[in-house]
């Protein structure tokens, strides 16, 4: 764990001690009593990467403290247990993050961890900053048909063949297929899997087989490793938590990004799989209705899952009139969008029903462009643009697909 510098301001001696926990997990704190104090901290010599305060300490003066520094350090408040209201104030007072008091010291690492990681201030793992092997991404929207899946495969395909424009970062790509009813990741790609993530699950002994895993996944010619759906919906029912865990266990190692298309729906595995990524992309329609299917979403995963990702929202915009400005969606969701797909039908429609994803087929794409920016975002390279850059290698075009399989 990285020694990020965590400012804590905590009058008691009982919270101060709970907090300075987090010198245990690798962290640096610093302990103050006031308001106060804390302004003057931020504007010491010493900088903070995150500060942890009382609620009823810095009630009033939140404000003062996110003006006495440039950066605004990201703030965690302690509010009472069981008092939604006061969660609320703190929150709309400008707290990025609230934990009830009586929190466990699992439950505080990973809110501080989860909080350092979206504010983009966690600490290299690793000499050299590179990504970890196996970093999990996944791709969620609680509505369906808002290019969900679309954006999962075109980030693939683009992570395995456009290393050059991502500075090294690219490299083996897995893309799990966890819409276990009706995914349609197979049909993007124009593949025809022998095998399925429910077959995986099924066998035992590739549980706890690498190599005898590997033998499950579909391979694409752009380099992706496809974990496919099934391809009948009553198998869904057959893939529980624990066997959906122990197959992410047994392949991931051998991969640099394992790609995870969630669908629409929130069931355990979903919520198991969003608990486990280093990554969310959470895809967003701008109309009222899905906004507030995000924001109720996100204020569900808030309360029952511990979440550690960097979390980026995606505009995609699926019809060519504008129901809602991009500027009233970060008003809304109180965060700005890391990419926005543009309206382009026809080459998305004939991507799907070629089974050529639109990176490859249209690249100079308008769409291309906004889908390789997102990619570059997912794996922090520093992107300069389409021009110059290669191409990734096209595939084989496909025939007209119109089943599923």
């Amino acid at each position: 764990m990285a020694a990020n510098p965590i400012l804590i301001c905590a009058p008691t001696q009982e919270l101060r001690r709970q907090l300075e926990q987090l010198d245990e997990a690798g962290y640096k704190t610093t302990a103050v009593q006031s308001a106060a104090e804390v302004v003057a901290a931020l504007r010491g010599r010493t900088s903070y990467d995150l500060i942890i305060a009382e609620g009823l300490v810095v009630s009033g003066a939140i404000t003062g403290i996110r003006e006495a520094t440039p950066g605004q350090v990201p703030l965690v408040v302690v509010a009472p247990a069981g008092d939604v209201e006061a969660r609320i104030a703190f929150l709309e007072a400008g707290a990025d993050d609230v934990i009830a008091a009586g929190f466990t010291t699992r439950e505080l690492e990973a809110r501080v961890e989860a909080l350092l990681i979206r504010t983009g201030r966690a600490r290299p793992q690793g000499p050299s900053g590179r990504m970890p092997a196996g970093r999990i991404v996944t791709f969620f929207s609680p509505k369906g048909g808002v290019g969900t899946t679309t954006l999962a495969v075109n980030t693939a395909v683009f992570l395995a063949g456009g290393s050059e424009r991502l500075q090294g970062q690219g490299g083996r790509v897995l893309l799990i297929d966890l819409d276990l009813q009706f995914g349609q990741v197979a049909t993007h790609l124009n593949l025809t899997p022998r095998y399925d993530i429910a077959h995986l699950c099924a066998d035992e002994q590739a549980l706890g087989d690498a190599k005898l895993a590997t033998t499950y996944l579909t391979p694409h010619s752009s380099g992706v490793s496809v974990l496919a759906s099934p391809s009948s919906p009553e198998a869904d029912f057959r893939v529980n938590v624990d066997q959906l865990e122990r197959a992410v266990a047994v392949l991931r190692p051998g991969f640099d990004h394992v790609l995870v298309d969630c669908g629409s729906r929130l069931d355990p595995r979903t919520l198991w799989m969003l608990e486990q990524a280093d990554t969310h992309i959470f895809v967003i329609f701008p109309e009222i209705a899905a906004l507030r299917a995000t924001a109720l979403m996100l204020g569900f995963l808030a309360e029952t899952a511990t979440l550690r990702a960097v979390t980026h929202f995606v505009v995609n915009h699926i019809f060519p009139k504008e129901l809602l400005k991009t500027r009233d969606v970060e008003n809304l969701l109180k965060a700005k969008p890391v990419a926005e797909i543009p309206y382009t039908e026809v080459d998305m429609i004939r991507a799907v029903n070629e089974g050529v994803p639109v990176v490859f087929s249209r690249p100079s794409s308008p769409a291309s462009h906004a889908i390789q920016a997102l990619t570059v975002a997912i794996v922090g390279a520093d992107w300069r643009g389409p021009q110059g850059a290669a191409t990734p290698t096209q595939p084989r075009r496909g025939g007209l697909r119109l089943g599923r399989r």
